[in-house]
């Protein structure tokens, strides 16, 4: 191998993975991620895909993406469908349910998270019930699943609790990152064990050995660009990504090698505000882990 080629390579050591999670009872996708981990700079990059995004999918009247794993049939349909429209190689896909995501959590210890509101939500069908305290708190599995399904009290709905999420995600990343240590690796790998994913368990290990050296100060978030519209027909509101904008995204830190959206399965043509957020640019900002951990969110909470 010549030195070019190796620089090539060392340049190219990184993963596009896709995280999805899911509820209990729909099949819906509650949280939905794409994150790109590069073990040559020691950085991560997580981009939270709204779960209302508009995606033509389907010939079905719901084209919410967070329909898309039951329509698409399974996690590796879900990411072939987001690398193609994306522009993107994605490279591994990892479906977790909530009991997975209460184990990772239990397994670092939990985490502590200042909490923007108290938490109160009812719906026996769904078997779900929130009842949390405003203020720091320390998140244990079992209340980290109450805390990311919440979004009852913000006055931005879906993008109000995504950017919760973010507190959730600052506090366990920057937990994994403190104490990340082979023996911290096992134990996350064990907690994944009823993830659909193609990553063996050997796969997931070494990746987590590689991430060691990252800092919490390696790890960014951002939530894809766009704007909430309503599609008058239906009266359902979707989230419509802004093609510039995610393009920038996808080609600054997820090394698209297409273009972005070429075949327009992200737009309706038929709603001139969908076609305007579309072709319009919305601005976007990634903050570390450690600046989210130390100063929050504002997150806007109805009174």
């Amino acid at each position: 191998m010549s030195a070019d080629a190796a620089v090539t390579e060392a340049e190219d050591d990184s993963r596009n993975i896709l995280v999805l999670g899911m509820d209990r009872q729909a099949g819906l996708c509650d949280v939905m991620m794409l994150v790109n981990v590069n073990f040559t700079s020691n950085k991560a990059t997580v981009a939270q895909i709204p779960r209302d995004t508009y995606a033509e999918y389907t010939d079905g009247s719901y084209k919410k993406l967070n329909g898309a794993y039951n329509t698409l049939g399974g996690a590796d349909k879900v990411a072939e469908f987001l690398g193609n429209a994306m522009g993107i190689e994605i490279d591994h896909y990892v479906c977790v349910g909530l009991d997975t995501l209460g184990a990772a959590v239990d397994a670092v210890g939990g985490v502590d998270v200042k909490l923007p509101c108290d938490m109160f939500y009812r719906d026996p069908a769904q078997g779900l019930y929130i009842d949390l305290d405003a203020g720091l708190q320390h998140l244990d599995g079992a209340l980290a699943e109450q805390f990311v399904r919440f979004r009852s009290a913000y006055v931005e709905g879906d993008l109000g609790r995504i950017d919760a999420q973010k507190l959730f995600l600052a506090a366990f990343f920057e937990k994994v990152a403190e104490e990340l240590s082979p023996a911290l690796a096992v134990k996350l790998a064990s907690a994944a064990d009823s993830v659909e994913t193609d990553l063996s368990i050997s796969d997931m290990l070494s990746m987590g050995v590689r991430s060691i050296g990252f800092g919490a100060e390696g790890i960014s978030l951002v939530t894809l660009p766009g704007e909430e519209a309503v599609a008058t027909e239906s009266g359902a509101w979707y989230y419509v990504l802004s093609k510039r904008a995610n393009a920038e995204i996808m080609a600054e830190y997820f090394g698209a090698d297409g273009d972005f959206d070429g075949e327009g399965v992200f737009l309706n043509p038929d709603y001139k505000s969908f076609g305007d957020i579309y072709r319009g640019y919305s601005a976007y900002e990634l903050t570390d882990i450690g600046e989210v951990a130390e100063k929050g969110i504002n997150i806007q909470i109805k009174k």
